[in-house]
């Protein structure tokens, strides 16, 4: 591990529209994978959209994490705030087209820091299909359930190992 490195959890945070369903299992995923490898990161999921309207997670994200044994904590879903976004060390927005111009419409001296820093990661994850008037959003591209779930996973698996790589260096 690298010495230079202190020993306090760095912050992740996952950010989609609603905190219902990528973000929230991208989270999950996470701090499964890190946490074998003692990885000094930690993550957290917040949406740019939280209504109030949605409570638990996605019946498919549940269904994708309780299938790879884990368990889902029942909270309702949470907005993103300031304080989180300046404290992270890292954040992941999980849809570029559909996240970035929120994120750049609703924190912008945060997202202008953010990319400076290199601390803002923008992914490729569209929603799932159906309405999204839950939360007042236009409709978007979205892609099927099973595809998305399998991208999420594939994706935090990626960012672990990096991670992992990082810290071992």
């Amino acid at each position: 591990m690298n010495e230079d490195v202190t020993e306090e959890t760095n912050r992740l945070i996952f950010v989609c529209t609603g905190n219902f369903y990528r973000s929230r299992l991208a989270e999950l995923l996470f701090n499964h994978y890190a946490a074998p490898l003692g990885l000094r990161w930690r993550a957290e999921s917040r949406g740019l959209m939280v209504s109030g309207r949605l409570h638990g997670m996605a019946s498919e994200a549940r269904t994708f994490a309780e299938a790879h044994g884990l368990a889902v904590p029942d909270r309702s879903p949470l907005p993103l705030l300031v304080d989180e976004l300046a404290e992270a060390k890292l954040v992941v927005l999980m849809c570029r087209a559909e996240h970035e111009p929120m994120m750049e419409r609703e924190f912008r001296p945060l997202f202008r820091a953010l990319v400076s820093r290199g601390a803002l990661r923008s992914w490729n994850v569209y929603d799932m299909p159906g309405p999204r008037a839950a939360w007042g959003a236009e409709p978007a591209p979205s892609q099927p359930c099973v595809s998305s779930t399998e991208h999420i996973d594939f994706a935090v698996r990626a960012l672990v190992a990096e991670l992992a790589g990082q810290e071992n260096a």
